[in-house]
């Protein structure tokens, strides 16, 4: 199991020894209280970031700080927009999907049919991270599962739901620890 440390560990400095002293989220969070409109400043701060390293998308779309994360630790390289897979590998040759939860959730793919099975085909592999059920930002763990693996699920799945409207398959962490490996 490989364990790296990603700048979304909290903490110092990822990028490595500068004249600044390393802060804490704390001592951060005391600053930014200070000023007029903290949120304000936290989020476009956050999203000075992000177009700094090159994303495109909306910073609050759905899911993406989370898979932006996860790129962090698995070593990826995360999507620069929201089209295509979540996150690819550095040489750009695999295409990776990430569903994330809290502790004590389920797995959720959305959108999800017979007739676009091609989000799930298209991808080398499947990564499920689970994430702190108290701050949900800390993650606790991450699995992963091959493409055929979790295809043949997901086909099961559509197969014997009975909600016409919901295009929504439901991934247990139990079927995750059965049929995956943990990598984080």
């Amino acid at each position: 199991m490989r364990r790296k440390r990603s700048r979304f560990h909290g903490g110092s400095n990822p990028s490595g020894p500068t004249k600044i002293k390393p802060m804490t989220q704390e001592e951060l969070l005391d600053l930014v209280k200070q000023q007029e409109n903290p949120l304000l400043l936290l989020v476009g701060a956050l999203n000075q970031f992000k177009k700094e390293n090159g994303f495109e998308q909306d910073l609050l779309t759905p899911g993406f700080i989370k898979e932006w994360m996860v790129s962090e630790i698995l070593d990826h390289n995360c999507h620069k927009t929201k089209h295509g897979a979540d996150a690819y590998s550095k040489d750009g040759l695999e295409k990776y999907e990430y569903l994330s939860c809290k502790e004590g959730g389920s797995f959720q793919l959305d959108r999800i049919h017979e007739d676009n099975l091609h989000r799930v085909e298209r991808n080398n592999s499947f990564f499920f991270a689970q994430f702190d059920k108290e701050d949900g930002i800390t993650c606790r763990e991450i699995w992963s599962a091959t493409t055929e693996v979790f295809l043949a699920e997901v086909k099961e799945k559509i197969s014997i739901s009975r909600k016409e409207s919901s295009k929504h398959v439901s991934i247990s962490y139990k079927w995750v620890t059965e049929n995956g490996t943990r990598v984080y």
